[in-house]
This record gives C-alpha cells, structure tokens and sequence, in this order.
C-alpha cells in the first residue's frame, strides 16, 4: 500500500503544470433598459409664451417587456430546452415577446370566445396552427436559432416575436429594466439589446474575470 502510494506521488510531481485543471472564472454583465418615448405635447415656456417645449416621457414599463439582451455573436453552447407558452387574450398575444433556447416549446393557448389561426413565414421556424376555438391549445417546437415573427391568419392587428438562442446568455429585462448576464466568458464583448419595434442597440462591454461590468441601454421609441 505505501509502495502504491509513493509511485502514484511521483507520478503527480513529473506532471506538467498546465495539465492540471485550473478553476475557471468567468465575468458578468449587470445593467438596465430604460425606453425613453419623446411625445408630441408641447408646454409653453416662461420666456417665451408663444414657444413650446417637447417634454421626453418614460414608456410604460409594460414595454422593457419587450426587449431581449443578449451576447452578440456568442459561441455556441448546449442549453436545456424551456417550455413557455404565448396566450391568445383580448385579440392580443401575451406576452408578444420571448426568448428561448434551442429545442424548447411554446405553447399559443386561446383564451378569447373566438377562432385564431396562429402561422409564421419566418425563416427559423414555418408553420401553421390552423383554426382552433378558446379553451384549445397548439404548441410549437422551435430546433433553430433565429427570429420568428408570429401572427394571426385571422386577425391581421395581432403580432408576437418568438428569439431562438442556440447559448445560454440571453434574458428578459425585469419589470424596471434590471437586467443580468452571468457565466460570461472574459475579454471584449458586445451585448446587443433587441426591442421589437427599434431592433438591435448594441454596445461594447469588457469583461473581465471574477469581475461585474455595467452597461445601461436608451432606446429611443419614434413618437407616436
């Protein structure tokens, strides 16, 4: 037993440094999505009573709902699917925006008292959900990365974005914008934040290891 033990003791010593295991460190990004949406109301100014001022007024935080951050062009990474659903109610889907992993399934539940047809052309992902009445449900599984515009074959006014990722670093900002990026890897990255309306801001982060960068995003929405 000490002859096995002493042969296994040398073994490590003639070992070379770099083939043993390093822990790892990896990087995060913590930041907020802040939408400002400049209004067409003017308020009169002091000075000049005749002259107005355009005020700049926050979105609603109903829409942060509908941006998704993510690292841009990040290597590709094994992701355990999720399964989510987009809900058919008040001739809307809710929520319009998700974002999901490699192999996950959406759900398109119908809550109203009439038909939808749920379809998309979208490169990533074609199908068509046909007709089917309230209290029914059609699910889709989505095996490609990409964006997959969604709509009704019915209702031409209902629209939702299912963002197909193929890594683990994406994520939906929380109610007030807050957003994270864990398990980063380090170096020069750049972190897009995508609105459904405006498309992609992207901006360039460092990161580094053990360490958390911030990075905030103003997405400016045209007035209405």
């Amino acid at each position: 037993m000490f002859g096995l033990s002493l042969l296994l003791a040398l073994a490590a010593a003639v070992l070379p440094t770099g083939s043993r295991p390093a822990a790892q460190q990896t990087a995060t990004v913590r930041g907020r999505v802040v939408i400002d949406i400049p209004t067409s109301s003017r308020r009169p100014s002091s000075a000049y009573p005749s002259r107005g001022v355009a005020q700049a007024q926050l979105a609603p935080p109903s829409e942060v709902e509908n941006v998704v951050v993510y690292l841009k062009d990040a290597p590709a990474g094994s992701v355990p699917p999720r399964r989510t659903a987009i809900r058919q109610r008040g001739e809307t889907f809710s929520p319009r925006v998700v974002a999901v992993p490699i192999g996950s399934t959406v759900d398109f539940p119908n809550d109203d008292p009439i038909f939808h047809n749920v379809f998309s052309l979208s490169r990533a992902r074609t199908f068509n959900l046909g007709r089917f009445p309230r209290g029914e449900s059609r699910a889709v599984r989505f095996d490609k990365a990409g964006i997959v515009k969604v709509f009704c074959d019915i209702h031409s006014h209902m629209a939702a974005t299912v963002i197909v990722f193929n890594h683990p670093w994406f994520t939906v900002p929380g109610a007030e914008g807050a957003f994270e990026l864990d398990n980063l890897p380090a170096g020069n990255q750049q972190v897009t934040a995508w609105h459904e309306r405006l498309g992609e801001t992207t901006l360039r982060v460092r990161t580094e290891s053990g360490r958390t960068a911030s990075v905030e995003f103003v997405l400016p929405v045209p007035a209405q």
